[in-house]
C-alpha cells in the first residue's frame, strides 16, 4: 500500500467531508497516542491549524501522555488546550459509591472515556466543530472501545485502516515524536494499561487473524500457515461479540 498517497487521501476526504458539514472544523482529543498523533497531523493539513482544535483531557492520567501530547502539539505547531476530568470522574463514582455499589475497575475506566467524549462534544458545540474519532479497524472490529464514549464521533477517518497500517503512516509523518510510535500502546484509562496485555494479542497478530476472518487471505479454511485454530476462534469470538457495537441502536418494530 502506498501510505503517503493514503494520508493525501484521507485529508482531502476530511476537507471535503468539513466544507459540506457546514461545519467550521474539527476537534480532536489528543492522548498521547499514535491515533490522535496521526487525526491531529491530518486536521491540520486538512483544513489548516486555525481551524483545528487539539484538547489533552486528563483523568489520573500517566505523566509521559501530558508530555508526549505537548511535543506532538509544538510539533504541529498548535496551541494544546487541557481540561482535567478528574473531579467530574470523582462526582460520578463517589455517587455510585454512596448508592451501595461496588464500582468495578471496567466501569471505572468507562467512565473516563464516556467523559472525554461528553467534553470534546461540548466544546465542538462551542464552536460548530465536528468530533473526529481516533479509532482504527482492529480496535472497531473486535469491540476495543466504550459505547458512549470513543465509539462515538461525528466522523472516523482511521476506522477502515489496522492498527499496523496506522503505525506504517505514523512513520511517514515528521511531526509526530518518534517515543509516540515506539511506545507501548493504551488508552490510559488505568495505571499500567497496555492495550495488546489487555487483549491478550499482539497488534502485528490481531491484524493478521482479523484479515483471515474477513477473507483477505481466503478464510481460516484457506489460511497459509501462520495462524493457528486457537487464535482464529480467540479472535472471531471477540469480533461476533463484538457486532452490537458496530451498529446503530436498533429500534423496535411495531
Amino acid at each position: 500500500m502506498d501510505y503517503q498517497n493514503e494520508i493525501e487521501k484521507i485529508a482531502n476526504w476530511l476537507l471535503d467531508y468539513q466544507k459540506n458539514s457546514g461545519c467550521g472544523g474539527y476537534v480532536c482529543g489528543i492522548s498521547g497516542g499514535v491515533d490522535s498523533a496521526i487525526i491531529s497531523s491530518l486536521c491540520c493539513k486538512a483544513v489548516g491549524k486555525g481551524k483545528f482544535i487539539g484538547i489533552y483531557l486528563p483523568c489520573d492520567s500517566s505523566p509521559i501522555m501530558e508530555i508526549d501530547s505537548i511535543q506532538l502539539a509544538e510539533n504541529l505547531g498548535i496551541e494544546l488546550r487541557v481540561a482535567n476530568l478528574i473531579d467530574s470522574y470523582n462526582a460520578i463514582i463517589k455517587g455510585l459509591e454512596e448508592g451501595g455499589e461496588t464500582v468495578s475497575i471496567l466501569t471505572k475506566a468507562n467512565t473516563k472515556a464516556r467523559l472525554r467524549m461528553t467534553y470534546l462534544f461540548a466544546l465542538a458545540n462551542q464552536y460548530n466543530y465536528l468530533v473526529v474519532g481516533t479509532s482504527n479497524k482492529s480496535e472497531m472490529d473486535i469491540g476495543y472501545c466504550t459505547v458512549g464514549g470513543d465509539q462515538i464521533c461525528s466522523v472516523e477517518p482511521l476506522g477502515n485502516y489496522y492498527k499496523t497500517e496506522v503505525y506504517e503512516m505514523a512513520e511517514l509523518i515528521s511531526e509526530i515524536p518518534k517515543n509516540i510510535i515506539d511506545k507501548p500502546a493504551s488508552a490510559d484509562l488505568y495505571q499500567g494499561q497496555t492495550d495488546e496485555e489487555e487483549l491478550g494479542i499482539t497488534y502485528e497478530r490481531l491484524d493478521i487473524v482479523l484479515k483471515h476472518y474477513h477473507g483477505k487471505y481466503g478464510g481460516y479454511n484457506n489460511y497459509q500457515g501462520d495462524v493457528s485454530q486457537e487464535e482464529f476462534d480467540k479472535v472471531s469470538a471477540m469480533v461476533e461479540k463484538a457486532r452490537y457495537k458496530n451498529k446503530v441502536p436498533p429500534r423496535y418494530i411495531r
